[in-house]
């Protein structure tokens, strides 16, 4: 400094010497802002904000801040959101109630899929709904049969009734008795918070469930449909017109599960004469039903099992996954005109599967020769994007439909039947449940 006698300017007390980086100390910001900010920002970013701490967490399961939402690429898939998938050892699941509890094989399980690292090939198994199955006056009911899955919310049928539950908060919701004819079940959940009247009620959502059936000899499809928001009551059964189906009887007994887009509900048809898709606009006045045929070199699989409905990504266009003893190949709609196209694209094959089993894991010993244990589809996680693969004396394997790859292996033969998977609300989500981005 002039006239200083060559001394050195005082410092600010934050910068540093000697060249070192400078130190700031870091501004924090009010935690409205941080909720504004995440609203609109992706799915991911979203799940780290929750994850911070639990008033973040709070602010995000609001159900204002629900309605504020205005996510960008909401058509990603979010892995952290897939729990695990639920599974029992019996698919006979409606004969009675049992409140001792006894030891026969009528109750439902969560595999809880979400470690990482030395723990990733082991699933920690559950019982579930303890907390969302309570019959009038304290009884327990056990037997529980979950028929389908959406948003944090599980559509499930216990022996006595069919009810929406959430597991997150541990409310559950009965329907009036269900339509008496049989058939597949849809489950949509609304973006509102459901807790005025007429909204969703004890679980905090507002919801649809459509129960669907097709009648191959009157070439025509059986709906009816309850809404949370609408009374809630069932409608008026619905026949809508498929003049387009032909064959004398369904190749797979019935329709494939359904595959949610949007508004929309996908299923697949196959007869002994044709494949087919169905689209389902569920949620409109009144309910339309768009029928596509799929190309003659479409597969013939015998189980229902090599075949699953699945979105290349999360709220788009649907797809076919089909598994034979070599691969599995995903079929797809045509990008310019009304149809499907008529080649499959390979997703993975066999081989890359087992190797991926080789290289993670050595718990299960294989007792299934190669040739002798097909693939089989178990479902698909729609918010996260995962499909799970079983393979009889391999284990279960997660193919991650973003990457084509199998990301995960692990071991679960004690229970036979997989029934659907169990996915958070994106506004429901906690790090609690150990998973991770």
């Amino acid at each position: 400094m002039a006239g200083g006698g060559g001394d050195e300017a005082p410092r600010p007390p934050g910068q540093a010497t000697g060249g070192r980086r400078r130190r700031h100390q870091a501004a924090s910001l009010p935690i409205d802002v941080m909720a504004d900010i995440a609203a609109r920002s992706d799915p991911v970013t979203l799940v780290r904000c929750a994850a911070t701490c639990s008033d973040v967490r709070g602010r995000v399961a609001d159900p204002a801040f629900r309605r504020r939402l205005r996510l960008r690429h909401a058509h990603r898939f979010v892995p952290s959101l897939l729990r695990g998938h639920l599974v029992g050892k019996s698919d006979d699941l409606l004969a009675g109630d049992d409140e001792k509890g006894s030891s026969r094989a009528d109750e439902v399980w969560l595999v809880e899929t979400t470690h990482t690292g030395a723990n990733a090939a082991t699933a920690t198994v559950c019982r579930a709904f303890e907390r969302c199955h309570s019959a009038p006056g304290g009884k327990r009911l056990r037997l529980h049969k979950p028929v389908a899955s959406r948003e944090g919310l599980l559509l499930v049928r216990t022996a006595r009734d069919l009810r929406v539950c959430n597991p997150a908060t541990g409310r559950s919701q009965i329907l009036p008795p269900e339509p008496p004819f049989q058939g597949q079940y849809v489950l949509l959940v609304g973006d509102g918070d459901g807790e005025g009247e007429g909204g969703g009620g004890a679980v905090g959502w507002p919801f649809h469930v459509a129960k669907v059936d097709v009648v191959l000899s009157d070439r025509s499809l059986k709906i009816q449909t309850f809404s949370s928001e609408h009374g809630g009551a069932w409608g008026s059964c619905t026949t809508i017109r498929a003049s387009q189906l032909r064959g004398s009887y369904l190749s797979q007994k019935g329709l494939s599960t359904a595959l949610v887009v949007g508004n929309s509900a996908y299923f697949l048809c196959l007869t002994d004469a044709a494949s087919y898709v169905l689209k389902l606009n569920v949620r409109a006045a009144r309910v339309t039903a768009v029928t596509t045929l799929l190309p003659e070199t479409f597969p013939r699989a015998t189980s229902a099992s090599q075949y699953l409905l699945a979105t290349a990504r999360a709220r788009r266009s649907p797809i076919v996954l089909v598994a034979d003893n070599d691969k599995v190949s995903a079929w797809a709609q045509s990008k310019h005109k009304l149809g499907w196209e008529k080649q499959a694209d390979v997703v993975i094959h066999k081989d890359e599967i087992v190797r991926f089993k080789k290289g993670a894991s050595a718990q299960t010993n294989v007792w299934v020769p190669y040739d002798a244990s097909p693939i089989k589809l178990e479902w698909f996680a729609q918010r996260s994007g995962a499909v799970l693969i079983r393979m009889y004396g391999y284990g279960f394997f997660w193919l991650d439909l973003r990457s084509m790859s199998i990301v995960r292996h692990f071991s679960s033969s004690k229970y036979k039947f997989v029934y659907c998977p169990y996915e958070m609300h994106l506004s429901s989500w906690a790090p609690t449940f150990g998973s991770t981005i």
